[in-house]
């Protein structure tokens, strides 16, 4: 048979090579890497060690191990032959050195202890049971030198004795150990495949260069050369983080809900049949509504003299108004009339006694909607107590009709704030009703839709209800139609909503819904914030997007999210910033001495993702950072410096075990030219001398 045909050929030599070391330094994959070709993943290598030998008699069972043992090695034809040991079987061991041409000594670069079981055990053991046998010593496990250890830690078993950093042996440790006892050294990794064939072709040059003191009449053993250098391994280039941006807070619909029933920050209050009031919010209502829309912006464009009446009675009226209050209630009226004020007449509803103007306050003429539209009876400006935060400021009243009923109307209104139906509501005709008097005709249609069983249907609607909303919401922000608060920054203002920042943002919140003065005040100083920046955050606010400009400097932008508890819109400005600096440095600009300046503020803005980005391209470029801005680097904190040693690329051990590659290489060269020179004078001699005999 073929497989018994090795021992038989001419010039095939058979080489017996037996792997020993230590339990769990990688014997077994180190020889089925070369076997039988093996690779694994770092899952694979990291999982729960078992006890396991690969059986020699694979070469007889298997023709795949067989052709794979069969190699050229300095134009010697071998058949190589491994035999795996347990780490702990030593009465059985001893059957496995038997007539071994090499043997192949393994220990574990993250164990220290294997290599020091090298020099007190494994190495005697193997010159008592075969001291002729040359060994080659291995560090297994090479890509756990430059492997991140938590990452190993936290896939190994749960009960594994954790590897310390303190553990990795570098590389000389291994070399010391080799040159004392005199054998060769090598490492190698399974997970990279490095190393692999490097160990086995000079174990087989060990075998051969040993066989051939013996057996020195066979001319075909005379070209193989001693074992050779192993070229150090570069670890491979970490690949840069990814910035992952986490899921998108949708907007709470649910909080939009709770402002119309708790009515912070109301600028409009519907009055309906005489006797119920209503608080909403204009920036919900024109957003999701043409009908609101047009009549707000009617409303707004009588503003100025609205305003001028409010400042005037805050000004120079405020006493006048105050003595006239003091006297009968003819003078009172009369007095108002004069500064063009309409007083509103008692209603007997207890909730609108509650809500009655505090005493001077003034109300705008009533504007008739009669013949504007169906449902409206007239809408003025006046003001009033806000029921939550109990202070006085402007509201727009809209009477309604006495057909709009109190329940399907806010019905309509929870529909505008939230874009939601429920489909088990009640009186569904009536709702129909009221949304096609007040022309909200997606409501209406949804109606339809839940009445005639097709309420699946209602998805699509309510999806373009939301678009729709969104932009006619970005226009409000542009145009500043609507707003109610002025934010003052160091280089101009921005006029926003509060609405819509209490519901998107808890900073805006808790500032405009707490007891903080801003809740009451009409502009709002931000200092320290450019008007770029600030527009930014409300335009993600607004829309959930970053929009970026040339203007924008992100860094201050993710010092603003930072400072408003934005973690998703410093998510994105660290994808933007990335993004930014990629395509700089792929354009050839030098971006070292930027992205050494973001290092620190992104750590001291909570911008984690775009610290991990700066400090991996420190690292991966620590040779050019540091020719260029070796001051800079020494001014980082002790921490970042830390990290840049354990993780720079090239490692440090690399660059060592390069110039030592280089070193001895050098050496070894001068030596075979030295060597060659000898041989040539020899030969030399050697015709010389023929000729002077002939």
């Amino acid at each position: 048979m073929d497989i018994d045909m090795d021992y038989e050929r001419p010039n095939v030599e058979t080489i017996k090579c037996v792997v020993v070391g230590d339990n769990a330094v990688g014997k077994t994959r180190l020889i089925c890497a070369r076997a039988c070709n093996t690779t694994l993943t770092q899952y694979q290598l990291l999982a729960t060690h078992v006890p396991t030998v690969w059986a020699i008699d694979q070469y007889r069972v298997c023709q795949e191990v067989l052709e794979r043992s069969r190699d050229v090695v300095d134009e010697v034809s071998v058949s190589l032959r491994l035999w795996d040991t347990f780490g702990d079987h030593h009465k059985d061991r001893r059957f496995a050195y038997g007539r071994s041409d090499v043997v192949v000594l393994c220990f574990s670069i993250a164990n220290p202890n294997s290599l020091n079981h090298v020099k007190t055990m494994w190495y005697q053991e193997i010159k008592h049971f075969c001291p002729r046998t040359p060994v080659i010593l291995v560090g297994c496990q090479l890509d756990l030198r430059y492997a991140d250890l938590e990452a190993v830690n936290r896939a190994r078993r749960p009960l594994a004795r954790p590897i310390k950093r303190g553990d990795i042996l570098p590389p000389e440790r291994g070399r010391e150990v080799a040159k004392e006892l005199g054998i060769p050294y090598y490492e190698t990794s399974v997970f990279d495949q490095f190393g692999i064939k490097d160990v086995f072709d000079n174990a087989i040059r060990a075998a051969l260069i040993s066989r051939r003191h013996l057996q020195f009449w066979k001319s075909h053993l005379k070209k193989v050369q001693k074992p050779l250098l192993q070229a150090p391994f570069l670890p491979p280039k970490a690949p840069p983080p990814v910035i992952k941006i986490p899921e998108c807070p949708t907007p709470n619909m649910n909080e939009a809900g709770y402002l119309l029933d708790s009515p912070l920050c109301a600028d409009v209050m519907f009055v309906l049949q005489e006797q119920d009031c209503i608080f909403a919010h204009k920036i919900y209502l024109a957003t999701s509504s043409s009908k609101f829309y047009d009549l707000f912006l009617m409303e707004c464009e009588e503003s100025p003299y609205l305003d001028e009446i409010q400042c005037n009675k805050e000004n120079t009226n405020k006493d006048v108004l105050t003595s006239h209050l003091e006297t009968n209630s003819d003078t009172d009226e009369a007095s108002l009339k004069s500064l063009d004020v309409k007083i509103p007449p008692p209603e007997s509803s207890e909730s609108l006694n509650m809500l009655e103007p505090e005493s001077g306050e003034t109300n705008s003429a009533a504007r008739s909607l009669s013949c504007w539209g169906k449902g409206f009876v007239s809408v003025h400006k006046e003001m009033q107590v806000n029921p939550v935060s109990k202070r006085t400021c402007p509201v727009t009243v809209v009477k309604m009709d006495s057909s709009v009923q109190a329940a399907p109307f806010k019905t309509v209104l929870q529909f505008l704030y939230t874009g939601q139906l429920d489909e088990n509501e009640k009186d569904l005709t009536r709702l129909a009703q009221i949304a096609e008097i007040l022309e909200v005709f997606d409501l209406r249609m949804m109606v339809e839709n839940i009445m005639n069983k097709e309420a699946f249907m209602n998805q699509e609607i309510t999806k373009a209800f939301h678009v729709r909303k969104a932009n006619r919401i970005k226009e409000c922000l542009c145009k500043g139609t609507f707003s109610d608060v002025t934010f003052k920054l160091d280089d101009g203002s921005i006029k926003a909503h509060k609405p819509l920042l209490i519901c998107s943002c808890e900073w805006m919140s808790a500032m405009f819904g707490g007891s903080f003065i801003e809740s009451s005040n009409s502009e709002v100083a931000l200092p320290n914030i450019n008007k770029t920046s600030m527009q930014a955050v409300l335009d993600y606010l607004y829309t959930k997007q970053l929009s970026s400009s040339q203007e924008l400097d992100t860094l201050e932008l993710i010092a603003l999210a930072n400072r408003f508890c934005l973690p998703h819109l410093i998510a994105l400005a660290e994808q933007h910033a990335v993004q930014e600096l990629t395509k700089a440095s792929m354009s050839g600009v030098a971006i070292d001495g930027e992205v050494l300046s973001y290092l620190e503020l992104a750590q001291f803005h909570n911008a984690n993702q775009l610290a991990a980005w700066c400090l991996h391209y420190i690292c991966t470029n620590y040779n050019s950072v540091c020719s260029k801005f070796r001051k800079e680097i020494k001014a980082k904190s002790s921490d970042n410096q830390e990290y840049f040693e354990r993780h720079r690329w090239p490692p440090v051990w690399y660059l060592k075990e390069e110039d030592h590659y280089q070193r001895v290489k050098k050496e070894r060269e001068k030596e075979d030219v030295a060597l060659n020179k000898h041989h040539s004078k020899r030969k030399w001699c050697f015709w010389n001398s023929s000729a002077v005999v002939a």
